[in-house]
């Protein structure tokens, strides 16, 4: 690990709380082995990265089942210096939460799956990061299966711009605010994220740059991070647009502390559904006489989580679509849901 990482100073601050974070935490390991819900915390930028530790290492740690890893901060903050680094971690199952970095480092992200498809989201209030050029070329040599554009805002991105399984993905500011729990179907197969604090509005986070008066609440953003540690997939969550020299009250260091744990809160809880055993799901067909298909929704038997088989020109390509209750109960009403119509619209 020292090849890759440097100490952090906050790790010699005093944490004596033995409930806390700063506790608990393990710093700096010799040695990292696969565990069930390890995550490991890699700081890039190293004056970002210590001074939302400082807040994160305060914050309790009433996990039973997570093992937390503190990296420290790289050596080296050239972004092609992370690629090997992440592809180890990510051949390990580790989750990885980075602090610190740049839309940069996000380029970075995304080649170290390369060698695997992936489901993508960005939490950003105009696309920036989505829609900048070199995002969008790695995007695409990629071939990644789904990319999501979440809470983003109708009077910053036209609609001409989602598209196609974009379009299908998304989850706009206002539909979140209406019915958040639909969101968690959308990101219950992500493995690679960038959160971006321009989402959050500016009230929430006072002195950072970029940030607008509407946005996210502290709590809305709370809870799309416990959504992405519920999922079932190993995934990297890139934290971006925090800059000490504007945060002159730490709230905004304090947000993001609040967001990593509510992330391993959604990490703690997690449960496995396995849609390959029959007796763990129950299956419900529904003949829709209106657009003449038949789809069949599983329920997990172990978390009440939905799914609904998507067929395919072959059997062997059939995939399960993650989706809620509510798009089981329209389509038993003669009703395809958005999310169902445009996926079988692709």
């Amino acid at each position: 690990m020292k090849n890759w990482f440097k100490e952090s100073d906050v790790f010699y601050e005093n944490f004596d709380d033995k409930l806390s974070i700063g506790y608990k935490i393990e710093k700096f390991p010799k040695n990292l082995k696969e565990k069930t819900n390890s995550v490991v915390v890699i700081g890039i930028d190293e004056n970002i990265s210590d001074s939302i530790r400082r807040e994160f290492y305060k914050t309790s740690h009433p996990f039973e089942r997570v093992q937390i890893y503190d990296l420290g901060n790289i050596r080296n903050e050239n972004p092609e210096f992370l690629i090997s680094l992440l592809k180890e971690l990510i051949d390990i199952n580790v989750h990885i939460i980075l602090i610190g970095g740049t839309k940069k480092h996000f380029t970075t992200q995304l080649k170290s799956l390369s060698h695997q498809k992936n489901n993508i989201a960005f939490f950003e209030k105009s696309g920036s990061i989505l829609f900048d050029n070199d995002i969008q070329e790695t995007i695409k040599n990629n071939k990644t299966n789904k990319v999501k554009l979440i809470a983003y805002q109708s009077h910053l991105v036209h609609k001409e711009k989602l598209k196609g399984n974009l379009a299908n993905n998304s989850m706009r500011l206002g539909e979140i605010r209406n019915n958040k729990t639909e969101l968690e179907p959308l990101l219950r197969n992500v493995e690679s994220s960038i959160f971006n604090l321009d989402c959050i509005r500016y009230s929430e986070v006072p002195g950072l740059k970029n940030t607008s008066p509407s946005g996210l609440t502290s709590e809305e953003a709370c809870q799309i991070m416990r959504y992405l540690g519920l999922n079932n997939r190993s995934n990297i969550v890139n934290i971006v647009g925090y800059n000490p020299k504007f945060d002159f009250n730490n709230q905004a260091a304090m947000l993001v502390s609040q967001l990593i744990w509510y992330y391993l809160g959604g990490l703690d809880d997690m449960i496995l559904d396995d849609l390959t055993t029959a007796n763990s799901l129950t299956k419900y067909i529904v003949e829709l006489s209106e657009y003449n298909i038949s789809l069949h929704f599983f329920q997990s038997k172990k978390s009440g989580r939905w799914w609904v088989k998507i067929p395919q020109e072959t059997e062997e390509e059939n995939y399960y679509l993650p989706c809620s209750e509510e798009d089981y109960v329209k389509s038993i009403n003669n009703e395809l849901s958005a999310r169902i119509f445009n996926e079988l619209s692709l």
